[in-house]
């Protein structure tokens, strides 16, 4: 399986250093949990699969709470489409799974570097 490491934006964690900055050991398993489940079905190519993208949508759906403009919400949406999904809304599912990773690590990235408070996942 790739790595998240060559995707990762310039001065924030890669994916397996995640876990260090997040709130709490359930946030930091919940979203290692995530990466690496968005990273397996992107390696496997199998977006085309409702199941594949239920099952995505299930695990996303808790960031819908997190600060990013709406963005969790049309991800789930999208990955709750009906089948067929053509090529346009496939290119456009992956570009946002990619820069999800980035988007959360920077999230919680800047809770911990200006002494803010961190977002909490729902439990």
């Amino acid at each position: 399986m790739r790595t998240p490491t060559a995707m990762a934006k310039p001065g924030l964690p890669a994916g397996g250093e995640m876990g260090a900055h997040l709130a709490s050991p359930p946030d930091a398993e919940f979203c290692e949990r995530v990466v690496r489940a968005i990273w397996q079905r992107l390696d496997a190519h199998d977006l085309v699969d409702h199941a594949v993208r239920e099952h995505l949508a299930e695990l996303l759906d808790p960031l819908v709470a997190l600060p990013l403009d709406g963005r969790p919400q049309r991800l789930v949406h999208a990955l709750r489409m009906p089948d067929p999904i053509d090529a346009a809304q496939l290119y456009w599912l992956t570009r946002r799974l990619l820069t999800l990773v980035p988007e959360l690590q920077a999230l919680f990235q800047a809770g911990g570097e200006h002494g803010g408070e961190r977002p909490q996942l729902p439990h």
